[in-house]
């Protein structure tokens, strides 16, 4: 047996041919990923990710590889650390600098998103020589236009995953209903293997696992061959997150019993927690060629296609399993989840609505179809609904985030700001709720407390790339334009062609008086957004600084134009 590499907060014990633990999902040590980069340690450990020591066998070199953990992060979490690392990745393409640390890789394995890390390898005889020298020079702009905070929220975090449901342990025909008021048995060892059985389901029924192991484990000790004694063997063991032995047990029971769909789809959702992916859809279609009008197979299938980011097969499968049996409120709340992320908002609220027709008691339910109002700018029945979701479960971080984003977008900013610490009295580790609650303070004109929101939140998460920005343009109008700066780089790290990012970065540098500097960088921002009329102003100041009087009077006339053009839109 080997043992997880995150020894303080999981410490699970794994079989030596394991590539990923099967509790939190990281790498096992001696993993190869994509078979080149071969993990060796666990150095640092943060909020959702963790940092490993690795070796390159294509280079023979050290590297770094930071990778989100699975059992901790969602499906949209790991397509946006994808999509970030991408940017990284070309950014750092054209990083020269020796002594900086670039990403070079990046991609999926598994259940494990992860990017790669490594110093910057000069060619040799390379000259590490800056070519450039800026000149400093004190100037004071005519003009000079800021580029607005961004608005980018972390609305995508909303709603929580929806799972399979556990199905009470086999098709399990009862011979009588015990009384049970506390955990231990009345029974005594003569019982018969069938006795111990209805223990067992009475136990499991009543929620004491434990109990209900033990009256399985007795059943199955006295007849190896009784299938429903296994199953609820194995649906105990899930419960008590003893996932390994859960699927042996299930194993055995298909072994007595292959034909039967539910034991497949029952043993699917036991490798969903191990994170074996494949192995759980072949499961669901084994489970299908036995029945394919089995409807659980068919709704577990599609939440599993919704959680590897396949939505639109997620649906097929969710309209499959609802002509089958259209009352599985369930379904059609993951039917709504899956519309829902993929922004077609008005066929969700119909799915959403359907399962509110067959229970309406759900906090999940009306948290999500709060955010899919929300989305369609109805804010103030999306408060109704939050609100409700609140008074359904209190202690809920995301219901009081959603809450908050309503009361934000409805410019409710003290309400708002009340909300958004609530959610981060229940998780003060919540980047998301730090960063929205620094623009409410920015909306607020409490500069110093949106900053310091800002920095919390990259705190716990270093790679929100609106929260860069944000805190730089903040460091700019309180004059502290070094530091903006590096705002300001960190964010164009992460997306090059971040046009704000290269607006406000001029704007820095000519307060500082790097004028060459600030021209590069608006030169930048209107090569990429040629039709962003902030940056052609801004760059109109700079050429004057410079004298370039006719190149001045073009690119303000052409932002002007750009203006006008804006203007005339609007009112159509």
């Amino acid at each position: 047996m080997g043992t997880c590499l995150d020894r303080t907060d999981c410490g699970y014990e794994h079989r030596i041919e394991a590539r990923f633990c099967a509790h939190c999902g990281i790498p096992t040590q001696g993993t190869c990923l994509q078979d080149r980069y071969e993990i060796q340690a666990l150095t640092n450990k943060d909020r959702g990710t963790v940092t490993l020591q690795a070796i390159d066998h294509q280079t023979n070199l050290s590297v770094t590889v930071r990778a989100l953990i699975p059992s901790t992060t969602t499906d949209k979490e790991r397509e946006n650390f994808l999509q970030d690392a991408e940017l990284a990745a070309s950014f750092s393409a054209s990083i020269t600098d020796p002594a900086s640390i670039r990403v070079t890789d990046f991609g999926q394995d598994g259940p494990v998103a992860f990017l790669v890390k490594s110093a910057h390898q000069s060619a040799p005889g390379a000259s590490t020589t800056q070519q450039f020298q800026p000149r400093f020079t004190q100037a004071t702009p005519t003009k000079l236009t800021t580029s607005p905070f961004s608005i980018d929220n972390f609305d995508d975090l909303d709603g929580e995953e929806t799972q399979v449901r556990i199905a009470v342990p086999g098709k399990i025909q009862r011979e009588a209903q015990l009384q049970y008021t506390q955990p231990g048995f009345s029974s005594t060892p003569h019982l018969k293997p069938a006795d111990w059985l209805t223990e067992g389901n009475a136990a499991y029924e009543q929620g004491h696992y434990e109990d209900a192991l033990t009256a399985y484990d007795i059943a199955t000790q006295k007849d190896a061959i009784i299938i429903e004694a296994w199953s609820g063997k194995a649906a105990t063991l899930l419960l008590l997150n003893r996932a390994e032995e859960a699927l042996l047990a299930y194993d055995h029971a298909i072994s007595l019993c292959p034909d039967e769909p539910e034991l497949w789809t029952s043993r699917a959702s036991v490798l969903h927690e191990l994170h074996r992916y494949k192995e759980e859809m072949d499961c669901y279609d084994q489970a299908l060629k036995l029945n394919p009008d089995y409807v659980y197979a068919w709704s577990g299938r599609g939440m599993a296609l919704a959680e590897q980011n396949q939505p639109e097969e997620a649906l097929i499968a969710f309209d499959r399993a609802l002509l089958l049996d259209p009352h599985q409120g369930t379904i059609w709340q993951a039917m709504g989840d899956t519309l829902y992320s993929l922004q077609r908002y008005e066929e969700a609220l119909i799915a959403l609505d359907r399962a509110f027709a067959l229970d309406d008691n759900r906090a999940s339910l009306w948290d999500t179809k709060g955010n899919v109002l929300r989305h369609l700018k109805r804010s103030e029945d999306a408060l109704v609904c939050h609100e409700h979701a609140i008074k359904l479960e209190g202690d809920n971080v995301m219901t009081w985030f959603d809450k908050a984003n309503d009361l934000r977008d409805l410019g409710r900013f003290p309400e708002a700001l009340e909300a958004y610490d609530h959610a981060l009295s229940l998780d003060t580790r919540m980047a998301g709720a730090w960063y929205n609650r620094g623009n409410v303070l920015a909306a607020l004109h409490r500069y110093d407390e949106a900053l310091d929101s800002y920095n919390h939140a990259l705190q716990y998460d270093d790679g929100l790339l609106s929260a860069w920005y944000n805190k730089g343009s903040l460091l700019h109008e309180l004059k502290r334009d070094q530091e903006a700066l590096a705002a300001f780089d960190r964010a164009l790290a992460l997306d090059v062609h971040y046009i704000a990012a290269w607006n406000n970065k001029g704007l820095s540098l000519f307060a500082l008086g790097r004028l060459d500097e600030a021209l590069a960088a608006l030169d930048q921002a209107t090569s990429f957004a040629p039709e962003e009329p902030d940056a052609w102003y801004n760059k109109a100041v700079v050429l004057e600084k410079f004298g370039r009087k006719q190149e001045a009077v073009t690119c303000r006339d052409w932002a002007r134009s750009l203006d006008q053009q804006a203007r005339e839109q609007e009112a159509i």
